[in-house]
């Protein structure tokens, strides 16, 4: 973790290793909320989450994950290789979600050119309503 963090031109810091040794262990995406219960057992302070949380967003460690509809708070992912660039399906209803990967619509991000613009990476968020509440929908009626 330290080599890791170093990289990421931060000061290293027990502290900071085992916040971020607790944002690998959870579920991704995760809440402050979440990392804060997790980094309890290692007797570390709200602030201290959240301070920590704060630097791995400006370093670039973690990205601030953009839900979308109805989203409540505010949730963070780690940002490896497989999470800078990808597409998902979000319900609008249940806010369930699917990651999905299409060969067609990647190629046509990607070789896209845009003037005084040199792209680093790309998410696509398509939202609709799933499967479940659409049945849930014609139950109901």
């Amino acid at each position: 973790m330290s080599v890791y963090i170093r990289s990421h031109e931060l000061r290293v810091s027990a502290v900071r290793e085992m916040v971020l040794a607790q944002a690998c262990l959870l579920k991704q995406p995760f809440t402050a909320s979440q990392l804060e219960e997790s980094c309890r057992t290692e007797h570390i302070s709200t602030g201290t989450v959240y301070n920590a949380l704060n630097l791995f967003v400006e370093a670039e460690i973690v990205k601030i994950y953009d839900r979308g509809y109805g989203q409540t708070a505010t949730e963070y992912e780690l940002n490896t290789t497989a999470s800078r660039s990808h597409m998902q399906l979000i319900c609008r209803k249940c806010g369930r979600r699917a990651t999905f990967y299409d060969k067609a619509i990647m190629r046509l991000i990607t070789e896209r050119k845009y003037a005084n613009f040199n792209m680093q990476n790309y998410t696509l968020v398509v939202y609709g309503e799933c499967k479940i509440c659409r049945r849930l929908a014609v139950k109901k009626k």
